[in-house]
């Protein structure tokens, strides 16, 4: 169905075998504007669920979660562009959500699959929802905790124009970073940890932020130490468009295929203006293989308590999975990696 995208663009895909398999692998997918970071839990030769993260966050947010899956089931658990260890974009580009399903496309025609199972948490899920509704042929299933739609905010214009103002100045501080002209504040982990509970609103507990803050910051150069949070500042910069009430229940109408979705009492994202509640109703008229949840805790919360989480993914895992042997073993040579 896809086919191979070219090796003047792509030169490496590496991996650290360093890591044990039950920790995950460290690897690295060449795109042409350098490569994905992310980690790879499970059998090599395995289809894998491909696993994305919500905004700002990284691919850590699913380290406990999938450590409680069965170990026969392959991941692949990526950072975005701009977060954990993947590369920036260069200076002067946006980070538009629907870059991240760009992204997904981009990584179903590398692996040359012509289906693909997702597991997406909040910006994560979105993209795994949008990203079916447009290929639903190319979906074996997608599991969606604490996001689905994609969120109506009442503002409208006044909403872009905030975003347009925060790019450009969130812009001219990655120039000032990319040029070396400057280095991000630094701070000691504690308070790092404390900005991360207080900056999601207490989302993510006090000590899951390990999780996140592994992937998201480096030491300072100028004050051995203390560290700097490494993540694009762009991607900070709010959405620049809102979907239609009426697009939003066609999407759904094409959402065809096993889908599950989690949705936490606490979450103080998703639960907006009850477009999810229309959205869900409209998915279970027409889709007998959706499942809804309703879960106790955060918008994290398969971050704080996995254990909640686990059983019911893996029984939907095992209802659905038809993953087969299909990936190409080459991809795990050990290749030295060049930034």
């Amino acid at each position: 169905m896809f086919k191979k995208l070219g090796n003047s663009s792509f030169k490496y895909f590496a991996t650290n075998a360093s890591k044990t398999e039950a920790q995950g692998v460290e690897v690295r997918i060449p795109v042409p504007w350098g490569h994905l970071a992310g980690k790879w839990w499970g059998p090599k030769d395995r289809t894998p669920i491909l696993t994305l993260h919500g905004w700002q966050d990284n691919c850590g947010s699913f380290n406990a979660l999938i450590e409680l899956l069965p170990k026969h089931l392959s991941f692949l658990a990526i950072d975005f562009p701009g977060h954990g260890f993947s590369s920036k974009l260069p200076p002067g580009f946006f980070y538009h959500h629907l870059n991240a399903v760009i992204l997904v496309r981009r990584l179903q025609s590398f692996f040359n699959l012509d289906k693909i199972s997702l597991m997406g948490h909040s910006l994560g899920a979105i993209t795994s929802y949008t990203y079916g509704g447009l290929y639903p042929q190319s979906i074996n299933f997608a599991i969606c905790i604490d996001g689905l739609q994609c969120p109506i905010n009442q503002k409208k214009l006044g909403r872009v124009i905030e975003s347009l103002d925060g790019f450009f100045k969130y812009d001219a501080q990655v120039n000032k970073i990319f040029s070396n002209k400057v280095e991000p504040p630094a701070y000691s982990i504690d308070t790092m940890v404390e900005m991360m509970h207080k900056g999601t609103r207490g989302s993510i507990d006090k000590d899951k932020c390990k999780y996140i803050i592994t992937r998201n910051v480096k030491e300072s150069n100028s004050k051995p130490g203390l560290f700097y949070f490494d993540r694009d500042p762009r991607v900070k910069s709010g959405p620049f468009m809102n979907w239609p009430m009426d697009e939003m229940l066609e999407h759904a109408q094409r959402i065809n295929f096993p889908i599950l979705s989690t949705m936490a009492e606490s979450s103080h994202v998703m639960r907006n203006h009850g477009v999810f509640d229309i959205v869900k109703d409209h998915i279970l008229k027409v889709n007998s293989l959706a499942e809804f949840h309703d879960m106790k805790g955060t918008h994290h919360g398969h971050l704080n308590n996995p254990e909640n989480y686990a059983p019911i993914i893996w029984k939907f895992i095992e209802k659905y999975d038809k993953a087969e042997k299909k990936i190409d073993l080459k991809y795990f040579e050990q290749i030295k990696y060049e930034e």
